[in-house]
């Protein structure tokens, strides 16, 4: 039994050690390799994976508002709409996260949380700094080589398990300043569309008081996040603006439960 026990931590250790090793050595710098090439196969490979476990949501009372807010602040921010692909999930976890391929992937149980269009759009407005920013970009070609590495000595090619584990490695390979570097530039997002960007506060407050893993949270205490916002300085830039009608919003928020 003892032997079985060091065997096994000896294996632990091991794997471990390897996996920590491969993270902090940049592979493709190592084997001469073409970013341009390379990693956009790389992401285009992570995706055609990730999309197989989404539950797509094509309904237009869910579509249609989506597409006008993220219209609007890639308008107002000089972003193109065509640089943004929004995919929206049928999901209960309340979350949403940027991913490869600039995918951005919205859950359902996250806009039904949502208390208003503002809010709703300091979450897209996070995670579209996230792809401005180049967060997920300077990630997603090292952490889909663990992927890779992970299936080959498991042995486990199963495709939702290759996608739930990329999509988290590349979540949590986002540090704590590009976290804060995300949310202010989310509420500078938030503010050239004419929308109270401390609402961006406002949104982290709600996701800590549900007590549930999401995005937002995974890295750093929301509570403090939120203060950092509030200590922001904007100009007045004219009255807030209401981008969906009060029956868009209620149709979209039904649409989802």
């Amino acid at each position: 039994m003892k032997k079985i026990l060091k065997e096994f931590l000896i294996s632990a250790l091991l794997f471990f050690g390897t996996l920590y090793v491969t993270l902090q050595v940049d592979w493709m710098k190592a084997l001469h390799l073409y970013p341009t090439i390379v990693g956009d196969k790389l992401s285009e490979w992570v995706w055609k994976i990730s999309e197989m476990s989404l539950r797509k949501v094509n309904d237009h009372d869910v579509c249609a508002p989506i597409d006008s807010l993220v219209s609007e602040m890639c308008k107002a921010n000089g972003i193109s709409t065509a640089d943004i692909h929004v995919v929206i999930t049928r999901d209960d976890e309340v979350n949403a996260y940027a991913t490869v391929g600039n995918h951005l992937i919205i859950n359902t149980a996250l806009i039904e949380k949502m208390k208003n269009e503002s809010q709703l759009c300091a979450v897209i407005a996070h995670e579209m700094a996230h792809f401005r920013l180049g967060h997920i970009q300077s990630a997603v070609r090292q952490q889909t080589i663990i992927t890779v590495f992970l299936a080959l000595i498991t042995g486990n090619g199963n495709s939702n398990m290759l996608a739930n584990l990329t999509n988290k490695i590349i979540s949590n390979s986002i540090t704590r300043a590009k976290e804060d570097e995300a949310d202010e530039q989310g509420a500078r997002y938030l503010h050239a569309m004419h929308l109270d960007p401390m609402e961006m506060a406002n949104t982290l407050e709600t996701f800590e008081s549900y007590g549930v893993l999401s995005y937002f949270m995974d890295h750093s205490d929301s509570k403090k996040r939120a203060e950092h916002i509030r200590k922001m300085h904007f100009k007045k830039n004219g009255p807030y603006q209401q981008i969906l009608s009060e029956e868009a919003w209620v149709r979209l928020k039904k649409a989802c439960l």
